[in-house]
């Protein structure tokens, strides 16, 4: 029984450090966001440019891969997180990882929002570990002073 919980509980403290790497990055890239690229933003990806050196980022929710993945300036995707879950129902309980956009007053522009209307972005994954799923979800807004400091 006991070494049962430890392996247990290792793999939700190792699914915890990976969710907090992840979400660092992707709040440290909204933080210097620029401009959001139009008709590029959606439940499953999302587009932008940066302040540092106009560098445009791109990430991606890919089911058939169960990965989050980021690239920069069109180069290779690198993966930010591996086995995540993008949309799976069990029983009545839904698990959608998505990206939510948010207006400057935080309500949600849904998922066709114009790129000019959007000051932050939600992103909550879902980690497959084992047979169980950790729920994350972090909130990023654009923050140009953060990068001139």
């Amino acid at each position: 029984g006991s070494l049962l919980n430890v392996a247990f509980t290792n793999m939700a403290v190792l699914a915890n450090m990976e969710a907090d790497f992840a979400q660092r990055k992707f709040v440290k890239h909204i933080n210097g966001v620029k401009s959001f690229s139009a008709g590029e933003l959606s439940e499953n990806s999302l587009k932008f440019t940066s302040y540092f050196n106009n560098a445009v980022y791109e990430y991606n929710i890919d089911q058939a891969t169960q990965t989050i993945k980021c690239s920069k300036d069109g180069g290779a995707d690198g993966i930010l997180l591996q086995r995540v879950v993008k949309d799976t129902t069990i029983d009545a309980d839904q698990y959608i990882s998505k990206f939510k956009y948010k207006d400057k007053n935080n309500n949600d522009l849904g998922n066709s929002p114009t790129a000019s209307e959007v000051h932050g972005v939600e992103l909550t994954f879902y980690l497959l570990r084992g047979e169980s799923f950790y729920k994350y979800t972090t909130y990023a807004t654009t923050d140009k002073e953060q990068i001139d400091l």
